[in-house]
């Protein structure tokens, strides 16, 4: 057992190191989320300074601990996000593209390389198909593109959810019952979309209400009032067999975008814009605490129990397959080109479009289920190589987010030249 005060040490060294890697970005050019992981690979299955394996208890909260660090991290999210920005036709084109073909195309990689059952290659494919939303929102904070393009990587992020966990979730169905039910999708994607959308929106109506019924009350506390409440909805959609992640989003993207819809909506909503003012400020710290230790958990989970030849095979499978993410970002990221800002003096932004790889939370919650289930018999290695690919995402975004802070530097004098002009 780990005593108090190392306990505290860390606590605060954590959060300290957080917050100094997010202050220095454009000196060290070294986006948050790495340092964060080999922190937590240090204090975990390197240094044992804390046990994170097999039973322990630091892996049996590991879906407690994402449920609320979704909750948190997406309601922040939805409540930053203008809906007048977004682009839903040509955003929905190019994630959709983008996430099934990187799944069937990793899908088929995983089974060339380790001759794994089809479904366990798909699994993995689709798990790892899209980038990471509780990494994203950390990417577009750090950086200085237009509020369109940040949007719409953000919309990315929430949206390759679905693919992430729906398809992974459906093909472990079929290995369970060894039947795909393809009559069960159309009704899984209402499920997942529509009604989680409709309990977020009914969520973001009623709090509107309560708080303009119950101004003078709920002014003091209108933050912890509210993140109670996007607890509940959390719940509630997951209770009902919807997904809260969705209903979270959407609550926050509704919440704060009522007084935006028409002139009887800001009716509706009128006063309440300092409300709105702190809550996004009080949130934006909240986020900001959580997803530093996020990122620290995630690396406390990362147990190789594999022979170091068996780890070598491992780790360049994984590096060719994050050469196959990036590659096929590089193809589909013209798609967004209405997302850009149409100068010269912007290719900075391009290139934070094109190294938006980083995965993170959805694939490490599938393959901690698929490996933890033994029902499944999952293959030998299955949660190794979608960790790998977690790291080796990750490495390639710093090295691109580096190569963003110097172009965007360069670009910077050049707009004040032209502004001046």
């Amino acid at each position: 057992m780990i005593d108090v005060t190392t306990v505290f040490l860390l606590f605060s060294g954590i959060v300290f190191m957080g917050y100094m890697l997010n202050a220095l970005f454009y000196r060290i050019k070294i986006l948050i989320t790495l340092p964060l992981l080999i922190i937590g690979l240090l204090l975990g299955p390197i240094l044992h300074i804390v046990y994170a394996q097999g039973n322990s208890f630091i892996v049996s909260i590991a879906s407690y601990v994402s449920a609320i660090a979704i909750a948190f991290i997406l309601f922040d999210v939805g409540i930053n996000i203008k809906i007048s920005d977004m682009e839903f036709k040509d955003t929905s084109k190019f994630i959709f593209s983008l996430g099934i073909v990187t799944g069937l195309i990793i899908a088929l990689a995983l089974w060339l390389a380790f001759r794994w059952n089809l479904a366990f290659a798909l699994i993995a494919g689709f798990a790892v198909s899209g980038p990471s939303s509780a990494i994203v929102p950390t990417l577009t904070r750090l950086s200085k593109a237009n509020n369109k393009l940040k949007t719409a990587l953000l919309f990315e992020g929430i949206a390759t959810d679905l693919l992430q966990l729906i398809v992974p979730l459906l093909m472990m169905g079929f290995i369970s019952t060894q039947h795909l039910n393809l009559d069960v999708i159309p009704v899984s994607l209402f499920d997942f979309i529509v009604m989680s959308s409709v309990i977020g929106i009914v969520s973001a109506i009623f709090w509107t209400f309560m708080l303009k019924s119950f101004k003078e009350q709920s002014e003091e506390y209108s933050w912890m009032l509210t993140i109670t409440l996007v607890l509940a909805t959390y719940g509630v959609a997951q209770a009902l067999g919807f997904n809260g992640a969705i209903a979270v989003f959407v609550f926050g993207l509704s919440f704060v975008n009522i007084p935006r819809l028409s002139k009887r909506t800001e009716r509706y909503a009128y006063g309440l814009q300092p409300i709105f003012s702190h809550i996004q400020s009080y949130q934006k710290e909240i986020t900001f605490f959580i997803s530093t230790f996020l990122f620290v958990y995630v690396g406390l989970l990362f147990t190789p129990n594999i022979s170091f030849s068996g780890l070598l095979i491992t780790v360049i499978v994984a590096a060719l397959i994050s050469a196959i993410i990036l590659v096929l970002r590089w193809v589909f990221v013209p798609m967004l080109k209405n997302f850009f800002t149409n100068s010269e003096t912007n290719r900075s932004e391009v290139v934070l479009a094109k190294f938006d790889v980083a995965r993170g939370l959805s694939p490490i919650i599938i393959a901690i289920l698929v490996a933890s289930t033994p029902s499944l018999g999952a293959p030998a290695g299955f949660l190794d190589v979608i960790v790998a690919i977690v790291f080796i995402t990750n490495i390639i975004e710093t090295g691109g987010m580096f190569r963003y802070a110097q172009i965007a530097s360069k670009e910077l004098p050049l707009k004040q030249t032209k502004q001046k002009q």
